[in-house]
């Protein structure tokens, strides 16, 4: 389930929706993302590039969208257009006075490199498969590690899913007034990283599980047409008073 937030600047809260009804928490998936091989199903390629700072744009049917440019594209499985690809996510300023915020989808930040999974099918909320985006980062051994969404960094990869560490390396704080900036890594997390699966070991991992569950399709690169971003089926209120406290 998504969990659609619309924020009254300065207030950071005036009204809140969750969607819910059949299919909608899988909108941008054929089934839910409870594994790694579930996340190869929906998987159209896996890319590499680094994020410009965002954006965004606004159109009456795809609403506010954030908006990344990755930039020195490498395409590690699959096809993708070559040297850049913006990736559209839904959420930003719906007007001067609000911004559509949906804490469930993965955020990217500027000037941070990334390992992403792109959707094979027509999706709506984001071309990221599940919470498959990963910040790269320099660890201690001087190779790329990998970060998740929710700043934990991957030690290990399996047909079941990912191992990661029990708490995150980064600072999860998000600063609504500079949503873009790149959280910093947490001085006390560092030595977790010793142990994190290096970039290059990750991607043998998957080219591995590919044997049993290989990545097919194709990318779209634009959210799929005739869905309207405020008009989702079953959507229902919640209460202000449960999202004062958000």
């Amino acid at each position: 389930m998504y969990g659609r937030f619309i924020f009254g600047l300065p207030l950071l809260f005036a009204a809140a929706l969750s969607l819910s009804g059949t299919g909608t928490a899988l909108a941008d998936t054929t089934k839910a993302i409870d594994s790694t091989r579930d996340a190869l199903a929906n998987t159209a390629a896996v890319i590499e590039g680094k994020a410009s700072a965002g954006s965004y744009s606004w159109s009456t049917t795809a609403g506010p969208r954030t908006l990344f440019t990755l930039s020195d594209v490498r395409t590690h499985f699959g096809q993708t257009q070559a040297g850049s690809l913006q990736i559209a996510t839904l959420g930003g300023p719906v007007s001067d006075a609000r911004f559509l915020f949906i804490p469930e989808l993965p955020r990217l930040t500027a000037e941070t490199r990334y390992l992403v999974f792109l959707n094979n099918v027509d999706w709506f909320f984001t071309p990221v498969v599940g919470n498959y985006l990963f910040r790269l980062e320099t660890g201690p051994k001087g190779t790329d590690v990998l970060i998740d969404p929710d700043g934990r960094a991957v030690l290990g990869v399996s047909e079941a899913g990912l191992d990661l560490t029990p708490d995150p390396v980064v600072d999860t704080t998000l600063d609504f007034l500079h949503p873009d900036a790149q959280p910093a890594i947490l001085d006390r997390a560092r030595p977790l990283l010793d142990g994190a699966l290096s970039k290059e070991e990750f991607l043998a991992a998957i080219r591995d599980l590919q044997a049993i569950e290989p990545i097919h399709g194709e990318y779209r690169t634009l959210p799929t047409p005739g869905r309207i971003w405020d008009q989702i089926e079953a959507a229902e209120d919640i209460p202000a008073s449960e999202t004062a406290g958000s």
